[in-house]
């Protein structure tokens, strides 16, 4: 069995939480290079003035532009959350 130690997370106002399945970030492209963290990260850091919905639609159209061509293999599932104190 996994060790699913608990952890704690302060957020503060205008942080956000993004979760998202590992269809995202292990999306492939067609020369097989995955999504990866940095690039949903490079994302939220490029939007966090939009709101959370506009924000979850710039992941996805990312996600889309990077796959261009390729065949989906998993979900593609995410979920932003703006904390407003």
């Amino acid at each position: 069995p996994e060790d699913h130690a608990k952890r704690i997370v302060n957020v503060g106002p205008g942080d956000w939480l993004v979760l998202f399945s590992d269809g995202v970030s292990e999306a492939m492209s067609v020369t097989d290079d995955e999504y990866g963290e940095s690039r949903i990260v490079d994302v939220v850091r490029a939007n966090g003035s939009l709101q959370p919905q506009q924000l979850l639609q710039a992941l996805f159209a990312d996600v889309r532009e990077f796959t261009k061509g390729a065949a989906q293999s998993d979900d593609i599932t995410a979920m932003v959350l703006r904390y407003g104190g």
